[in-house]
């Protein structure tokens, strides 16, 4: 790769013997992985229906690496939201985390949701995660990763991490701060990382990201743990950071502390430290709420399994699952809070894409597609087949791809056309 020259020499200095390894390995194709969703499914069970080989990660039970040029495309099991693609180095900082169910945790720098869905399938649809995003457009699209993960107990926030973390001061069982960065682990991958790095450009970042961690700390409860993580490898990003958080926080202490490489780890790069605050953690105590009555839901969801959570209606006529909280969002900027379950219409429910894909699936009347019939599915084709009238989750070897309305004859189409794959 035409890399930098100061980034090079920088590297050089840093890798010594190592270095000529990385230059090699730089000049490789990026490495592809997923992450099997076991919100849905079981990594056994997912390699069983998957159409090309996995070659487990190291040390990730739900980690997989896949072929070169391998693209979910029209894969109905992606859109049914069994697996995420996420190369392997990203999806090693949720996992120092020692996520239990139940726990109240967040991730400060949430966005595209890669991270956030592996936190929320270890809460495996307890406590609650709360994902945050400061960018309002890389908002909507953490909440479409959440929604076709099937995640019901994540509240999504548009925030500042100064506002977020001073609201939720002390609240958080776990923190993940996966800082905006210089991207130097994107190399291989982005081409306009490369283009935009400067060492003026690692120092604005690194000075951002030390505000960012400094906020972090604030939602952390005492005895709860914070993993801070880039993909850049500079040390004013990395162990610099670090080291003055430390000395501005004597209440943590660092556990963990890890740089990965491409040419040394099965992915593209990162770095990554875990922190335990002292003092002793206590659980969080949930409440549920008082629901909103909604006729419209109530008769429609009589026909469903049944769902837990305050419902409340909006004013707009969308119906939201929200799930017990153990703190107030009042102040907060929400762009979800927990599962959407569609529209009051006023004389009639219409359901959401993401009720279909929740787990687990509330809907009673399935019908399911062959390859053949997910294709037209996944088109926005209608399936020409008697079934009983109403509304239905089209699935596909048992997982839901989303939604159908029956007239008796046919199965009318309800696939979001945002998603459609023409």
């Amino acid at each position: 790769m035409n890399l930098p020259n100061d980034y090079l020499a920088r590297m050089r200095e840093q890798l010594k013997t190592d270095f000529d390894a990385y230059c090699a390995a730089m000049d490789e194709p990026p490495k592809a992985a997923l992450r099997v969703n076991t919100l849905k499914i079981t990594p056994a069970e997912f390699a069983s229906l998957c159409a090309v080989p996995l070659t487990p990660l190291s040390g990730a039970s739900d980690g997989f690496s896949v072929p070169d040029g391998f693209r979910p495309g029209r894969d109905p099991l992606h859109a049914a939201g069994l697996y995420y693609m996420q190369e392997a180095s990203a999806q090693a900082p949720a996992r120092l985390l020692h996520i239990e169910p139940g726990m109240t945790v967040l991730d400060l720098c949430a966005a595209p949701g890669g991270k956030s869905t592996q936190l929320a399938a270890r809460l495996n649809g307890t406590g609650v995660l709360v994902a945050n995003e400061y960018v309002a457009s890389r908002a909507q699209t953490l909440v479409g990763n959440l929604e076709r993960m099937g995640v019901t107990n994540a509240i999504v926030t548009n925030a500042d991490t100064e506002t977020l973390c001073e609201r939720l001061s002390q609240q958080f069982d776990a923190v993940l701060c996966d800082a905006p960065c210089a991207g130097e682990g994107m190399f291989r991958k982005d081409p306009r990382a490369v283009a935009e790095w400067s060492k003026e450009h690692v120092n604005a970042c690194a000075l951002r990201e030390r505000g960012i961690l400094h906020n972090a700390a604030k939602a952390v409860k005492p005895g709860g743990e914070l993993v801070y993580s880039t993909c850049s490898f500079s040390p004013a990003e990395d162990g610099e950071t670090v080291a003055l958080f430390l000395q501005a926080h004597p209440d943590f202490s660092l556990t963990f502390e890890q740089t990965l490489y491409p040419h040394s780890s099965d992915g593209e790069g990162q770095y990554m430290a875990h922190f335990v605050r002292s003092g002793v953690r206590t659980p969080s105590a949930f409440s549920m709420g008082r629901s909103d009555r909604c006729a419209a839901w109530e008769a429609f969801s009589s026909e469903l399994n049944p769902l837990l959570g305050r419902v409340l209606r909006l004013k707009d006529g969308r119906v939201l699952l929200v799930p017990p909280l153990p703190f107030s969002l009042d102040g907060l900027r929400i762009v979800r809070a927990g599962l959407l379950l569609g529209e009051d219409k006023g004389n009639r429910f219409e359901p959401s894409h993401a009720l279909a894909l929740s787990v687990p699936l509330p809907f009673l009347h399935t019908e399911s597609l062959d390859e053949a019939d997910a294709a037209r599915y996944l088109a926005g084709e209608p399936i020409a087949r008697a079934a009983k009238k109403g509304w239905c989750a089209a699935t596909v070897h048992g997982y839901a791809l989303g939604l159908m309305k029956s007239d008796g004859q046919l199965l009318k189409n309800h696939y979001p056309k945002g998603l459609r794959m023409p």
